[in-house]
Order: structure tokens, then C-alpha cells, then sequence
């Protein structure tokens, strides 16, 4: 489950311009995240403050959905017919409760001049820079990068719906990532989530490449460089901003619903 949810996080990159328009983002990913090469196709739908992306790993059909004013991220298995429910503000309290905490983020998007047509629309290419801190428990300190090239557009479908999703999702204190591996790596979730706002304010990245790399300090040096490093690339095929029925960002009937913790 955490790596599905991590690619999937890294591979939603799409969308821009109708004002009230439902969107729908498809995507191919490619890449190596964690000792494995997850790649295929990903389906992200924005309706106003909701958000679903679905994705096939492992021959297992997955779906995630960010219910920003329920405040809640909701995880799907299709194939057990199951729905985890994590609620955001809790999990925030028990992070601050361990003494696990984020900050220090500093998110950097220069354009570089350039430009190509993705998916039918025009995008202008950028350099990403984010890094953030985390301090952990036991005095531990832990620095995430994430750097690489994006294309950005605000010529596509959606791009005011796009922002506005995740403008309001980081305000909310939402982030990408399993709920448990978020405890254990805050600062690649609040990363992530900070670089995807950052962008959606300029447009959205129809084609990117991330790359990141984990640090630290003293004898967890090389531990925290073996943990989670990686590198994913993501290219938009097709946008559209066509109405969206209310039931995608909802549980499918008869499926078992577990209210989880973060203990």
C-alpha cells in the first residue's frame, strides 16, 4: 500500500483554464520508486473539493479520494472490495504527538524559456527545486529533495479547478502518501504537497520528472539515503473537463469500511 500511494501521489501531474469545470487527467507513469519499477496508466478526477485517482498495480485495481472538506483520504482495493478511511486532522495530532514534525520547506519553480505542446496544449518548461526537514524521534533529522524538469500549462481544461483543489488540500493540512508512511517520512509527504501547490499557481505539469533523494546526518546518514529515493516520470495524454458524476468520490456500495489510526 505505501508504494501504490506514493506513485500515485508523484504521478498526479495534469490539467488548467474553465472556471467550474469537473476535470479528468490521464496519464503515463514511468520510473523506479523504492526497488521497484511501477509504470502504467493514472486516472485523476477533480470535482470542486474532491479528488479520486485510480491506479492498476500489481494487478490490483487501487483508487485513492481526498475528501478536502469531509477532511478525510479515503483508500479504495477494488479487488477485496474494502475502503480505508483516515481522518487528516487526527493523523496530524498523533504526528505532533510523537514528535515527528516537517518544516523549513523551501520550494523554488524557475522557468527555463522553454515550451512544447503536451496532450494537445502548449506547456512552459520549468525547473522544480523543494526540499524540506524533518525531525524525528530520538533527535534524528532527515532532509528531503525533490528536483527535476516540468512542463506547465495554462492552456488546459481545468486549470482554476486544479489550483483551487490544492490550494484549499494544503491548507487543510492534506498531504500525499500512506497515512503510515507519512508518520515515518513527513517531510516527503508535506514536500510533495507544497511542490503541487506551488505548481498548480503556474500552471499544470503536463510532463515531469521528479527525482528524489533522502539525507541526514551522522551515523543515519546512509540509512536515510537507502530509504526512499527514487525517480518518477509522468506525461499527460488526454485532458477534459466534461461533468463528473458525484459517485466516483464516494465508498461503492458493499464495500467493508475500516476507520483507521495512526498509533
Amino acid at each position: 500500500m505505501r508504494l501504490r500511494t506514493v506513485v500515485v501521489a508523484l504521478g498526479l501531474v495534469a490539467c488548467a483554464t474553465t472556471a467550474s469545470a469537473d476535470v479528468k487527467m490521464v496519464a503515463q507513469m514511468t520510473g523506479k520508486m523504492m526497488g521497484r519499477s511501477p509504470s502504467g496508466e493514472t486516472v485523476t478526477y477533480i470535482k470542486g473539493s474532491k479528488m479520486r485517482t485510480d491506479q492498476t498495480m500489481g494487478g490490483n485495481q487501487l483508487s485513492t479520494i481526498m475528501d478536502v472538506d469531509a477532511g478525510e483520504l479515503i483508500s479504495l482495493n477494488h479487488k477485496n472490495k474494502e475502503a480505508e478511511i483516515w481522518n487528516v486532522a487526527d493523523l496530524q495530532k498523533t504526528m505532533q504527538g510523537a514528535g515527528v514534525a516537517a518544516s523549513g520547506v523551501d520550494v523554488k519553480i524557475t522557468p527555463t524559456g522553454e515550451s512544447k505542446n503536451v496532450a494537445g496544449y502548449k506547456a512552459a518548461g520549468h525547473d522544480l527545486s523543494v526540499s524540506v526537514k524533518s525531525e524525528m524521534a530520538q533527535g534524528m533529522a532527515m532532509t528531503v529533495t525533490i528536483s527535476g524538469p516540468a512542463y506547465l500549462s495554462t492552456d488546459a481544461p481545468g486549470a482554476k479547478d486544479y489550483a483551487a483543489f490544492y490550494m484549499a488540500a494544503a491548507d487543510k493540512g492534506f498531504f500525499f502518501g500512506d497515512p503510515r508512511a507519512a508518520k515515518a517520512q513527513p517531510g516527503n509527504a508535506k514536500g510533495m504537497m507544497a511542490l503541487y501547490r506551488s505548481m498548480a499557481e503556474k500552471g499544470i505539469p503536463l510532463e515531469s520528472r521528479q527525482v528524489i533523494k533522502l539525507s541526514g546526518d551522522g551515523p543515519m546518514a546512509g540509512i536515510f539515503a537507502k530509504m526512499g529515493g527514487g525517480e518518477i516520470n509522468t506525461t499527460v495524454t488526454s485532458i477534459s473537463a466534461d461533468p463528473l458524476a458525484a459517485d466516483l468520490f464516494t465508498v461503492p456500495a458493499g464495500y467493508k469500511v475500516k476507520r483507521q489510526k495512526v498509533d
